[in-house]
């Protein structure tokens, strides 16, 4: 585990999340924050450096003080090979799994992962679903290959299921 700290491996980190969009929608947003200044004070961590595999966007420690604050306590993941991510997630280094805490994903392939964790810490798992909606312009910009790969309807009007 590596505490990606200063601007250059924020912003090296960035940039490789921009190329993972979609998926890494939550924790490019988070590190993009981070590099403006990083106003919640949050913490990344990944697994190794350079060639990272998983990144865990979080707070720092000493802004997690209520173990039943689930609010503060959120942890954002990407992973670019989910079914590997397990070892990394699990260490207390990275996730305190004797808190209430919250995960924020784009990736509906890391919910086993997280679940069977989950099980292994001996906790309880809640599981809600969100949309993330973009105006067109903002989506076109962020993430052409949607447009290309025919999720986004063009005229902007209807949109399928992600």
């Amino acid at each position: 585990m590596l505490h990606l700290q200063g601007p250059q491996m924020l912003q090296m980190l960035e940039k490789s999340l921009r190329k993972s969009l979609p998926e890494s929608l939550k924790v490019y947003g988070t590190i993009f924050h981070m590099n403006q200044g990083n106003p919640f004070k949050l913490k990344a961590l990944v697994d190794k450096w350079p060639d990272f595999n998983t990144v865990v966007v979080r707070p720092q420690e000493q802004e997690m003080v209520d173990d039943l604050d689930h609010y503060t306590n959120t942890y954002q993941i990407y992973s670019k090979d989910p079914k590997n991510c397990h070892e990394f997630l699990g260490s207390p280094e990275v996730i305190n799994w004797k808190q209430h805490l919250q995960i924020q994903s784009s990736q509906s392939n890391l919910d086993e992962v997280i679940e069977n964790l989950v099980a292994v810490k001996l906790s309880q798992v809640k599981r809600t679903q969100c949309f993330l909606y973009m105006i067109l312009q903002t989506a076109k910009k962020l993430v052409p290959s949607l447009l290309n790969a025919k999720k986004l309807s063009p005229s902007g009007g209807t949109h399928d299921s992600m």
